[in-house]
C-alpha cells in the first residue's frame, strides 16, 4: 500500500490563551488600587487582550494588565508526504467435536508489517462450547406385541428388514423413538492473543514532521506572541531561531498485544425464558504513547521565563515527540442477559458492569517532571462502570404494536487540569494537587475536594480522570398499526398467486381429517401509521463537565451528552433529547 497525503493542517497558525495570575480590574477594566492579584481564566485573558487592543494600548501594557497570548503554533513547508507500507496476515481455524456435547475451536493468526518490528506476531486462540446436560441417555423402544403374540422389531433396531405382523388386524409398526432433547445449558468460552496493527497515519506523521519536510513551531517568545492577531510568516520564525517540533518513531515501537478471555453460561429455563451470565477479561501491553523526549529536565523550567530549562538534546533540537510502545491497560467486564416472553409481551434486558484502567497517552506527566509517569495508571477515559439496556414489545388484539427501549449508564470519568504548562512539555495537561492550605491563593473547593492549581514539590497530585461525569438515561416508545382495506381478494386468486398462477382444487376433507385452515383475508391496500417518541420522559442528559480549572465553567456542563442514542424507531439525536416523529405510509 502506498499512501500519499496532503495535509496543510495548522498552516494558518493557532494562538493559545491560558489562565494564570493577573491584576484585579473593576467593571470598567481599570486597575483596582491596592488589590491583590487574582487568578484569571483563559477566556478572561483573551477578553482582556481584545479589549485593551481596542483601547490602543501597547503590547507591554496589555501584558501588564493580564492580557496577551500564551503560546503560538504553526506548521509550514511541504504539506505533502507519502509512505509505503506492506501488511500480510493469515488466519487458520478449525472446529473439533470431541464428543456430542463438547466442541473445541482452535485458531492461529499471524500478521507482519514493515516499517516496524513485528516479525513474531503469532496470535493463538482457543474457544470451546460444552453442554453438561446434553439430553441424557436415549431410551430404547419396547417390543410391540401383535394379536398372534408375534413380536415386532422396533424401527430403530439395526436389521436389514423390518418385521411386521400379517394378521387381519393389519401390519403393526413399532413406534419411532423420541428425538434427543436439546441442551438447556451451554457453557461457552475462549481465550486468545490479539495484535493491533501500527497505523500508517503515525508513520506518515513521522515522515511529515521529520524536521526537513515540514516545519512545525511552538512559540512562547513575547516578541512573536505580541503580534496577535496577525500570523507571522515562517521566515520570521526562522529569524527568531525558534526550534521545531518533530515526530519520531521509537526504536522499540511495535504493535500492541492484548490477551483476552471470556466465559459465559447460557441456560434455557423454559420455552419462554432464557438467561446468560458471563465474564470477560483483557490486558493490553505495548500500547502506543507519544512522549516529548526533549522536554526540559525536572526543576529547570520556569513558567514565567519562556524557552527556559535545560533540554537533554539541546535547546536547538526543539520538541521531539516520540511514539513509544510502553503503555498498558486492563479491563474486567461482567454481564447478564435475559430474554423471553410473559403474557404475550416479548422482552430482553442486558446489564453490564465494567472496570477499565490504563496509562496516559504520554502528555500528562508530573507538574514538576515531564518524564515522571509513575502516577498515570488510573481510570481510562471510557471507564463507564454500569450500563443497562432493555426492550419490550406487545401486540394487541386490535393490531396495535407497542415497542419500548430503555438505556442508562453511570457517568464516564473526566480529567481535571490546571490549564497551565508548568513542566515545559508544551502540553497544558498538568493536574492540581490536593490542597493542604485552604487559605492559599488559587485554591478551589469543589464537591470532589479542595484543589490547589499551584502545588509544591512533594504535594500529592490528584489522579488522572478524577472527575465523574453525569449519568445518562433515556426511554423511548414506538406505537404502530397497519390497517388493510379494499375489496377482499378471493382465496383462489391468493392460491394462484402463491403457486405460480396455477389454481388447484382443494380435496374434500374426510371424516378423519380436519379441514385445512382458512387463509387470512387479503386486502389490496395497506395503511401504516406509527409514532416514535425518543426520550419520551424528556430527561435532561448533561454533557461532560469542563475539567479546566482556568475556565469560568469549571465543573459545569456546557451542553447535553454527546452520546448518540437510537430508539425503537431508528431516529435519535445527541443526548437523547425528546423527539416525536409521526409516519404515515400507504401501500397498494
Amino acid at each position: 500500500m502506498r499512501l500519499r497525503s496532503i495535509s496543510p493542517s495548522n498552516f494558518g497558525g493557532t494562538y493559545t490563551f491560558a489562565g494564570g495570575i493577573g491584576p484585579a480590574l473593576n467593571a470598567n477594566d481599570q486597575l483596582i488600587p491596592g488589590a491583590a492579584p487574582v487568578d484569571i481564566g483563559s477566556l478572561e485573558r483573551y477578553r482582556r487582550t481584545l479589549a485593551f487592543q481596542r483601547m490602543g494600548l501597547s503590547a507591554a501594557q496589555i501584558r501588564a494588565l493580564g492580557g496577551g497570548a500564551t503560546q503560538f503554533s504553526i506548521a509550514g513547508g511541504n504539506p505533502e508526504a507519502d509512505v509505503d507500507q506492506s501488511d500480510v496476515s493469515f488466519y487458520l481455524q478449525d472446529d473439533w467435536k470431541l464428543r456430542q456435547h463438547l466442541t473445541l475451536s482452535p485458531g492461529l493468526r499471524y500478521e507482519n508489517q514493515n516499517n516496524i518490528d513485528s516479525n513474531s506476531n503469532f496470535a493463538p486462540r482457543l474457544g470451546f462450547a460444552w453442554s453438561p446436560m446434553f439430553g441424557g441417555k436415549k431410551k430404547q423402544a419396547a417390543p410391540v406385541e401383535t394379536k398372534n403374540n408375534a413380536t415386532a422389531t422396533p424401527a430403530n433396531t439395526p436389521k436389514t428388514t423390518d418385521v411386521k405382523s400379517t394378521t387381519a388386524a393389519g401390519p403393526v409398526t413399532a413406534p419411532k423413538p423420541a428425538p434427543p432433547k436439546q441442551p438447556t445449558t451451554v457453557i461457552r468460552g475462549g481465550i486468545g492473543v490479539f495484535y493491533n496493527r501500527f497505523s500508517e497515519d503515525l508513520i506518515l506523521s513521522a515522515a511529515r514532521f521529520n524536521g526537513t519536510n515540514q516545519k512545525q513551531y511552538v512559540v512562547t517568545d513575547p516578541a512573536v506572541l505580541d503580534l496577535f492577531p496577525a500570523i507571522p510568516a515562517i521566515a520570521a520564525l526562522d529569524a527568531f531561531a525558534q526550534p521545531q517540533t518533530r515526530r519520531r518513531l521509537g526504536l522499540d515501537v511495535q504493535p500492541s498485544r492484548s490477551l483476552r478471555g471470556t466465559i459465559g453460561i447460557e441456560h434455557q429455563v423454559s420455552k419462554n425464558f432464557r438467561f446468560e451470565i458471563g465474564y470477560s477479561y483483557g490486558r493490553t501491553l505495548h500500547a502506543l504513547r507519544s512522549v516529548n523526549i526533549n522536554a526540559p529536565l525536572p526543576g529547570t523550567f520556569n513558567p514565567l521565563v519562556p524557552n527556559s530549562g535545560v533540554r537533554p538534546l539541546g535547546q536547538s533540537a526543539g520538541n521531539i515527540w516520540q511514539y513509544q510502545s510502553d503503555g498498558r491497560s486492563r479491563y474486567d467486564n461482567a454481564y447478564f442477559n435475559t430474554s423471553g416472553s410473559f403474557h404475550k409481551i416479548g422482552f430482553w434486558a442486558t446489564y453490564v458492569w465494567s472496570k477499565t484502567w490504563s496509562t496516559d497517552n504520554g502528555t500528562s506527566g508530573s507538574p514538576f517532571d515531564p518524564y515522571d509517569f509513575s502516577h498515570e495508571w488510573s481510570r481510562a477515559n471510557y471507564d463507564t462502570r454500569h450500563r443497562f439496556y432493555s426492550s419490550a414489545n406487545y401486540q394487541t388484539k386490535s393490531g396495535w404494536s407497542v415497542n419500548t427501549f430503555i438505556v442508562g449508564n453511570t457517568g464516564a470519568p473526566f480529567n481535571i487540569t490546571t490549564g497551565h504548562d508548568t513542566n515545559g512539555d508544551t502540553s497544558f495537561t498538568e493536574r492540581p494537587g490536593f490542597a493542604t492550605d485552604l487559605n492559599k491563593p488559587g485554591v478551589i473547593v469543589t464537591p470532589l475536594g479542595a484543589f490547589d492549581p499551584n502545588p509544591l514539590p512533594g504535594q500529592r497530585i490528584i489522579p488522572r480522570n478524577f472527575g465523574k461525569g453525569p449519568a445518562f438515561f433515556s426511554a423511548s416508545l414506538a406505537v404502530s398499526k397497519v390497517i388493510k382495506f379494499g375489496r377482499a381478494i378471493p382465496a383462489k386468486v391468493q392460491a394462484a398467486a402463491a403457486n405460480g398462477n396455477v389454481v388447484t382444487a382443494t380435496p374434500p376433507a374426510t371424516t378423519n381429517q380436519k379441514p385445512p385452515p382458512k387463509p387470512p383475508i387479503q386486502r389490496p391496500y395497506q395503511f401504516s401509521f406509527s409514532i416514535y417518541a425518543n426520550n419520551v420522559l424528556n430527561h435532561v442528559n448533561k454533557g461532560t463537565p469542563v475539567g479546566n480549572m482556568a475556565s469560568p465553567y469549571f465543573l459545569k456542563s456546557t451542553g447535553t451528552s454527546g452520546m448518540f442514542f437510537f430508539g425503537p424507531g431508528g431516529a435519535g439525536g445527541p443526548g437523547g433529547n425528546r423527539q416525536i416523529s409521526l409516519r404515515v405510509r400507504l401501500s397498494f
